[in-house]
């Protein structure tokens, strides 16, 4: 295998370029307007952060002297409770650790505006205030199935027409984050074969990593429609080891293995799991306030008053010690991301050991 750190042009490259370009597009009956480039990178929040360096340079077109909104504030918009990455601009694009970073002084003043999800008629409000208020928004950032604030909610293809449609009126930057729900959540890599998206206009910008690179190579994608690959100019970023030969072939096993099966079982795993965490919430009334799922990323939420995720003696904590990969997400949740082949007999070990857990009564930690 040829070195990363030479830059070295190589074959994986065509490879993983001839994949992705199968499996973007493949329930539409044309391709057309899809992704025609792809700058592959190592973290998550690294292809954020190019597609805040492309939307950058598309806002000082947009905003030097003599141009469209010459003069207007600068800002990036998001969903209540998003989450695109901990290195600086995808942090600062970030609702949900907002709080972690306010402390820095480069965070100090607020570049985020966020509307909740789903909700069209505050998304209008948002362009309509910004125009009348002087900003420009650079990019609007969206989880197509939120992983962190709200686990597992989806936004509606209603609400993504909207978003889609005033982002391009505006000239702000589409940007679809993928990182936790490519494959996961609908069994397909990217919203535009999302059951109902089939039709939807693609974005300018989305972002791929935690399923892609299997959870053990360092990889992200970012795809690029032609509007925003005519936008990136050689020099704007660069990085060493970006389109590591090794990590394209990490990508390009995972890709093979998407079978018609694997994408059924997501689907339909992830039906079932909310369906038994709808059923632990009537057994468990007092502890158990919502379930909420897309595909294999699903969540059970608890009462905070008593109920704690997180902490020593919480309920996160003890599943873990009992055999139960969960993390926490949302403000009180228990966030599942099982593998791709789990089984109903699987799912039904995960509800008994939830029950033992919520059994215990009461926690309350710190």
């Amino acid at each position: 295998q040829v070195m990363a750190n030479i830059m070295t042009a190589n074959f994986s490259q065509k490879r993983i370029t001839e994949k992705l370009k199968k499996e973007i597009g493949h329930t539409r009956k044309s391709r057309d307007g899809l992704f025609t480039k792809f700058l592959c990178l190592n973290s998550g929040s690294e292809s954020v952060t190019v597609a805040a360096r492309i939307a950058d340079l598309n806002a000082k077109k947009l905003t030097d002297p003599g141009a469209r909104y010459h003069g207007r504030k600068i800002m990036m918009l998001s969903l209540k409770g998003s989450f695109h990455g901990r290195t600086e601009r995808p942090a600062m694009a970030s609702d949900s650790s907002a709080k972690s970073y306010q402390k820095l002084a480069s965070f100090r003043n607020s570049h985020l505006t966020t509307v909740e999800i789903n909700n069209i008629e505050s998304l209008r409000k948002v362009f309509k205030d910004a125009d009348e208020n002087q900003i420009f928004f650079e990019m609007m950032l969206m989880e197509p199935v939120m992983g962190e604030g709200n686990p597992g909610v989806g936004v509606t293809r209603e609400f993504y027409d909207e978003a889609r449609k005033l982002s391009r009126e505006h000239g702000a930057l589409l940007m679809m984050d993928s990182i936790q729900a490519g494959l996961r959540t609908q069994g397909v890599l990217s919203i535009v074969d999302y059951p109902g998206f089939e039709t939807a206009e693609a974005p300018d910008m989305e972002t791929y990593s935690k399923a892609v690179n299997a959870g053990q190579y360092p990889l992200s994608i970012l795809a690029l429609d032609d509007k925003a690959a005519a936008l990136y100019e050689t020099g704007l970023y660069g990085n060493t080891m970006t389109t590591n030969p090794r990590a394209l072939d990490v990508a390009c096993a995972v890709l093979d293995l998407v079978t018609p099966e694997l994408r059924k079982n997501i689907r339909e795993r992830g039906v079932e799991f909310v369906k038994k965490f709808q059923d632990l919430k009537k057994e468990f009334p007092d502890a158990i306030t919502d379930a909420t799922g897309t595909g294999l990323l699903c969540a059970l939420h608890l009462k905070p008053e008593g109920y704690k995720v997180v902490g020593v003696e919480g309920v996160e904590t003890w599943l873990r010690h009992n055999g139960i990969g969960v993390i926490h997400g949302g403000k009180n949740a228990l966030r599942f991301t099982p593998h791709f082949r789990i089984t109903s007999t699987e799912i039904d070990l995960v509800m008994e050991k939830i029950r033992q857990a919520l059994k215990r009564g009461p926690v309350y930690t710190k």
